[in-house]
């Protein structure tokens, strides 16, 4: 037997492969050894700004400053981040008055005040004013179009202020590329509407793919609107394959990002040696319901046509029973052909699940696109399997089940394992 691992929110997960089977690649990373002052790197991130000048420089007592923070979806260090950003402020003499806080849902939950005192501190909570972004809010404020024509509209009060500061973090993104930079600002604060218009447009086409920032539509889309939108200036935390802090950059929304982007890129990159019969992979720090499907992005470059995906995932919150309706429906009405089906109901500027918000069309997208090209085991306590096999998946709740299974289908096959598929840029040889 061979002994491998992959990660989870508990730690790591040991199992156990065949001695037949032949491990292409463990795509882990080495553990550094070193301790991450969070508040000593934003500190000097925010001394020595990339492509503009320090805060100090750029605002007066007199300022009004909306700072758009990300939620709960990443586990950046936003609360000492924040708190670095709020007593520079303090010290240029912004009172607390001129500052608002607002959480960058998107169309995503808004936060209790639990949960604002949980992510951010609750003296923060207390002292300043916090907003959660209402995506379908009466007074949001037109910006920009879309190249589509859709007019995009933001948080009235980040359109009000003087000077907007985005806090982020830096991560591969199955669509954008990268995540953090203008994305705090769109889709983070804009409406509904344009938001669905913009996914549905850029999609699982072209370049807007993991890892890729040239050329990608989806990605220069929303550095138009942020741009639009007059996002001054961001704090951005580069996560590392543990979702924990690597680096902080900041500035100017677009450069700071791209160097951002770089760093994030060179302690992300694994080399695959080529594609596999079996990729087993961990979703891990995904675990939001419709968030575990996004590192199936990843495992599609290292995957054969045909083979298997073994995706591990805990799953903090459940995936709705609509999401499971739309599944098993989509599949019945596109079976044999559902790349082909995403794709039109994209291009058309469709919904493949019509009356739900964007994460759950693009993680359902995510999930079709996979099944169309090859067979998913999902391995996950969370969701009964009778209800997890509805989605189209093949459902157990133990990696050695899946072993199993996958043992049955090949005789000596091939595998790449990925233990942190949520924040892996795999790399092939070009050839």
């Amino acid at each position: 037997m061979q002994n491998a691992f992959v990660r989870s929110i508990y730690g790591a997960v040991s199992f156990s492969l065949p001695a037949t089977w032949e491990i292409l690649t463990l795509a882990d990373f080495p553990e550094s050894r070193l301790a991450v002052e969070v508040q000593a790197l934003a500190t000097l991130a925010l001394q020595s700004p990339l492509g503009t000048v320090p805060l100090q420089e750029q605002l007066t007592a007199e300022s009004t400053v909306c700072i758009l923070v990300e939620d709960l979806t990443r586990t950046s260090p936003k609360k000492i981040i924040l708190r670095v950003v709020l007593d520079i402020l303090r010290e240029i003499g912004i009172p607390t008055d001129n500052i608002s806080i607002v959480v960058a849902l998107g169309t995503h939950c808004p936060l209790s005040r639990r949960e604002l005192a949980d992510a951010f501190g609750a003296e923060t909570v207390a002292e300043y004013t916090f907003f959660n972004h209402d995506c379908h809010a009466d007074d949001l404020v037109p910006i920009a179009q879309l190249q589509s024509g859709a007019v995009v509209k933001i948080d009235r009060r980040a359109h009000a202020a003087d000077f907007r500061l985005g806090i982020g973090s830096i991560f591969p993104h199955p669509l954008n590329g990268f995540g953090g930079g203008g994305k705090i600002l769109f889709p983070g604060i804009a409406d509904y509407h344009s938001i669905f218009e913009h996914h549905l447009r850029h999609s699982f086409r072209g370049n807007s793919a993991l890892g890729f920032l040239d050329g990608n539509e989806f990605h220069h889309e929303i550095n138009a609107m942020a741009q639009a939108g007059r996002l001054n200036f961001i704090v951005n935390s580069v996560l590392d394959h543990n979702d924990e802090l690597h680096q902080v950059v900041a500035g100017n929304p677009v450069t700071a990002h791209q160097v951002g982007v770089e760093i994030c890129r060179a302690i992300t990159s694994r080399q695959f040696q080529q594609k596999a019969d079996i990729t087993i992979i961990s979703a891990f720090p995904y675990t939001k319901g419709p968030q575990i499907m996004k590192p199936l992005a990843p495992a599609e470059i290292i995957t054969r046509q045909g083979g298997c995906v073994v995706l591990y995932a805990n799953c903090t919150s459940p995936l709705p029973e609509e999401y499971f309706k739309a599944c098993e429906k989509f599949r019945a009405e596109h079976q044999g052909g559902l790349r082909q089906a995403v794709l039109s109901h994209f291009q058309n500027n469709c919904r493949i699940m019509p009356d739900a918000p964007p994460e759950l069309n693009m993680s359902m997208a995510q999930l079709m696109l996979a099944l169309n090209d090859y067979s998913v085991i999902l391995v996950t306590a969370d969701i009964p399997p009778k209800q997890a096999e509805r989605l189209g998946v093949t459902a157990v709740t133990q990696l050695n089940q899946a072993i199993t299974l996958c043992n049955e289908r090949y005789s000596r096959p091939s595998v790449n394992i990925v233990p942190s598929g949520g924040v892996i840029l795999p790399v092939l040889p070009k050839s």
